[in-house]
């Protein structure tokens, strides 16, 4: 048998453990944030932790909840957590919510106005032919999700209001705003535009929904409805 050797201990250690060149901020900065564990990542965020907890102990105890509950939790739970106090629970409230937004590659960008609008859509349409696109806001006009509701020939594209309320219901989505493309000729509104602008926003209206706009795009500019004074 070999001499007794010191037991090595895996359990996570105190922030005041650590030689400072490993603490997080300083490993992050050194060694960049891919080489730093998801309770280091959590601990630069916070900055510091409390008397009853320090950063490290108060982010393993976060981390060990799960991404999903602590996105349930309400404030008020959060509070509940040793060593939490009222901004790091707003804080990880905030990056809980940031961190939803971002993911599935759709951020929420806002919507405030036609020129917005356009500069979103502008490169979402096939120049070959007509396509209706319907973009679902929230009550700040931030962007929930668009899709493109129908696709028809050069000429024309048919739709009804329910194929663009489904999904607003599906949501929860404030307002509404279409788009369709004129591949050929002036973004100008026929009459069969103004009937099925005419027809959505009465769907809207009985449901909840604000028919926002509704933009018409051609060879780089755009007719607004709203703009118009049409809508």
């Amino acid at each position: 048998m070999g001499q007794a050797r010191d037991r090595v201990n895996y359990s996570f250690k105190r922030l005041k453990e650590i030689p400072e060149e490993l603490r997080p901020r300083e490993k992050l900065l050194k060694l960049g944030p891919e080489n730093l564990s998801d309770e280091e990542l959590l601990a630069v965020i916070l900055g510091s932790g409390s008397k009853g907890a320090d950063v490290l102990s108060l982010s393993k105890e976060l981390i060990k909840m799960g991404w999903e509950e602590l996105e349930k939790k309400s404030v008020e739970e959060l509070l509940k957590v040793r060593g939490l106090g009222l901004v790091k629970a707003l804080q990880v409230k905030a990056l809980v919510e940031l961190s939803k937004r971002f993911k599935g590659g759709k951020s929420r960008i806002s919507i405030r106005n036609p020129q917005e609008a356009f500069e979103f859509l502008k490169d979402k349409f096939d120049e070959r032919r007509e396509s209706l696109i319907a973009l679902y806001l929230d009550l700040s006009n931030r962007l929930l999700d668009w899709e493109v509701v129908a696709i028809g020939n050069v000429n024309t594209v048919f739709s009804k209001p329910k194929d663009i309320l489904f999904k607003a219901v599906k949501l929860s989505a404030n307002g509404i705003i279409i788009a369709h493309n004129h591949p050929q000729g002036e973004p100008s509104p026929s009459n069969e535009d103004l009937n099925f602008t005419e027809r959505l926003k009465k769907a809207c209206e009985l449901l909840g929904f604000e028919l926002l706009d509704h933009l018409i795009l051609s060879e780089g500019r755009y007719f607004s409805f709203r703009e118009e004074g049409v809508l």
